[in-house]
């Protein structure tokens, strides 16, 4: 069993899934529409700036990020693979520096247990300089507020051994709905779904 799980006591999650850490990878979060926030109480410094980018045709990724990291969910949005056209990212810049990014993705192949209209949050990234500020925080409950639409479930999935993204998910607001894995059909990392294998909540 992970240590770091029966050491760690900032986490409400760790005493929910300390049974299940030795199987499986991933913990799931949600966070239904009335449970959303109706405001932002974090603030980041006012050296930062921020946008909520959309893709187009002629913009693949946002600025100050490789088109190898993301160039691939431009594909699946222009393909209409996402089941709506909601793909976004978060990005906040120190200057024309990239300094944090988070992107919000809808249901998909990968997702089966999304609905139509869910959006997940994901691919949260800060650059290790920036750590600690509040910056994920920040954005993950910025992307609630623009995304939030009634009947909508927004969902978080992390690694059961990410702590800084459990952290991340806990703080946002979301509840710990359940464990699950990743398949591997044939193998194939890259066909893999996401699936609840233990539902810790009736949701």
């Amino acid at each position: 069993m992970n240590s770091l799980y029966l050491t760690d006591k900032d986490s409400p999650a760790i005493a929910k899934v300390d049974a299940y850490i030795d199987s499986e990878d991933y913990l799931f979060y949600i966070m239904r529409d009335l449970e959303c926030p109706t405001r932002n109480v974090s603030i980041i410094g006012p050296q930062f700036t921020w946008t909520i980018w959309k893709p187009s045709v002629f913009q693949l990724v946002p600025r100050g990020v490789h088109l190898h990291i993301l160039g691939k969910w431009w594909v699946l949005h222009f393909l209409h693979i996402f089941k709506c056209r909601d793909y976004s990212v978060l990005t906040i810049y120190d200057g024309e520096k990239l300094v944090h990014r988070s992107c919000i993705f809808p249901k998909w192949y990968r997702f089966p247990f999304m609905e139509k209209q869910d959006l997940q949050i994901a691919d949260v990234w800060t650059d290790t300089r920036y750590r600690g500020l509040g910056l994920a925080k920040w954005a993950v409950i910025q992307l609630l507020l623009h995304f939030k639409r009634p009947g909508r479930t927004f969902w978080y999935l992390t690694r059961t051994t990410n702590l800084q993204s459990i952290r991340v998910a806990e703080k946002a607001g979301f509840r710990l709905v359940g464990k699950g894995i990743r398949s591997r059909p044939w193998g194939c990392r890259l066909l893999g779904r996401f699936k609840i294998t233990n539902h810790l909540t009736d949701h």
